[in-house]
């Protein structure tokens, strides 16, 4: 069976490559453009996993991490943000998320997070 995993980013051509290779790896994704989407999707869908990015309209990828843990401690989240948001990406492993990965970022790395988190391999 497919993790189903939520990504959320607000830049629609970052969503789609990430999203394709999501799917590459065996992932069956759902996508939100906000942290407030995200919320909305969270609380009627069962998810295996989250990808979140930091910096989003209406509300933040950290702010929506504080959000999600706490109703939910264990799902894991793997922050993926722009480079100029290193701090914000320490931010978000000090609040509760599993990982990050710097935009952009090599297949390979976001691969090892994935397997890392997810104890899968790929």
């Amino acid at each position: 069976m497919a993790l189903r995993v939520l990504l959320v980013d607000d830049e629609e051509d970052i969503v789609e490559v990430i999203q394709d290779r999501l799917e590459a790896y065996g992932f069956t994704v759902t996508t939100a453009g906000t942290g407030v989407e995200a919320l909305k999707k969270l609380s009627v869908e069962k998810f295996d996993g989250i990808f979140l990015d930091v910096k989003m309209p209406e509300m933040g990828g950290i702010e929506a991490l504080e959000e999600i843990r706490k109703t939910d401690k264990q799902i894991p989240v793997i922050i993926i943000t722009a480079s100029s948001t290193r701090d914000a990406a320490i931010e978000a492993i000090a609040k509760g998320a599993n990982e990050y990965v710097l935009k952009p970022f090599a297949w390979e790395e976001l691969k090892a997070k994935i397997e890392k988190v997810y104890n899968i391999a790929l």
